[in-house]
């Protein structure tokens, strides 16, 4: 969103009094907000095994996963930069650095 000149306070008043505001957004945004490292303590570590977890499920039964499959890859991208003990909402982060937005802000 930074990208097309949106701020994250600006996407954040949109999602959030809508139908799509939930937890995990919730932990999402206070860390991009806040900057609260403790808003969702689990590490993308955890989280790309999680993924190869489901990933190696839906192998075996046969099922398209295609959304899963880019949250994997973006979990392990991050971990492979050396940054898999960051916690998972700082993935908005890498992925704005990916996108040449690095920073605080990102």
């Amino acid at each position: 969103a930074r990208k097309a000149g949106l701020t994250p306070q600006q996407v954040d008043s949109v999602i959030r009094p809508g139908r799509m505001a939930n937890g995990f957004y919730e932990t999402f945004m206070k860390w991009t907000l806040d900057r609260d490292e403790k808003a969702h303590l689990f590490t993308i570590t955890n989280a790309h095994k999680d993924m190869r977890y489901l990933s190696n499920l839906a192998t075996a039964t046969g099922s398209v996963n295609p959304v899963q499959s880019a949250v994997r890859n973006s979990f392990a991208a991050m971990e492979a930069a050396g940054e898999g003990a960051r916690f998972v909402p700082m993935l908005a982060d890498f992925i704005a650095g990916m996108n040449g937005l690095a920073g605080e802000d990102a």
